[in-house]
């Protein structure tokens, strides 16, 4: 049997045992029910954002990087992935991953058609963005970084603003001032 073969049987395999548990509970009339505050909840906490926390969905922020350069900034942000479902995206692809790191960025914001992201690199414990125009120029080599939301907490936030200059937050999701540097 080729290699592409036996891959589609055990993808499918696979599949068909994630639906048994879920199968077996629904006939054993077993019913979950959610709490009325306005956090969701669930088993292994893999697909919901939990307020207050690093963690989004099946992604664990450890930290992030931001470096300005002109109106542009790279952003690598340190992340670690659910085991099993680090499999997942090994067998179907990085696309819900890419997605994920889009969200806990906070990239391209709402708004602002001029905001280009493209990936650099991405796998299961980091990722490396560029994102075009997320910075304001004033023109005489003053900048602005405006303030943002990001999806997630996140633990170690660092600004790279020169060789010698840098800014760090801990814990942060909202930037609701900005600041300024110069470059």
């Amino acid at each position: 049997m080729n290699f592409t073969r036996f891959l589609s049987l055990f993808m499918i395999a696979a599949f068909l045992l994630l639906l048994v548990p879920g199968q077996a509970l629904a006939d054993q009339g077993v019913v979950i029910t959610l709490p009325d505050d306005n956090q969701t909840v669930n088993d292994d906490n893999t697909s919901v954002f939990v307020e207050g926390s690093n963690r989004y969905g099946y992604l664990t922020v450890d930290s992030m990087q931001v470096i300005p350069s002109g109106t542009d900034v790279e952003i690598t942000v340190h992340y670690s992935v659910t085991p099993w479902i680090a499999f997942l995206v090994f067998l179907f692809g990085k696309q819900d991953l890419k997605n994920r790191v889009l969200s806990v960025v906070g990239y391209p914001e709402t708004g602002k058609d001029s905001q280009v992201v493209t990936y650099a690199y991405v796998d299961n414990s980091r990722a490396i963005i560029t994102v075009k125009n997320a910075v304001i120029d004033y023109g005489d080599g003053s900048y602005w970084y405006p303030a943002h939301t990001f999806g997630t907490v996140i633990p170690k936030l660092t600004f790279v603003l020169g060789p010698t200059e840098t800014k760090t937050y801990t814990n942060m999701q909202v930037m609701p001032k900005g600041f300024g540097y110069f470059q």
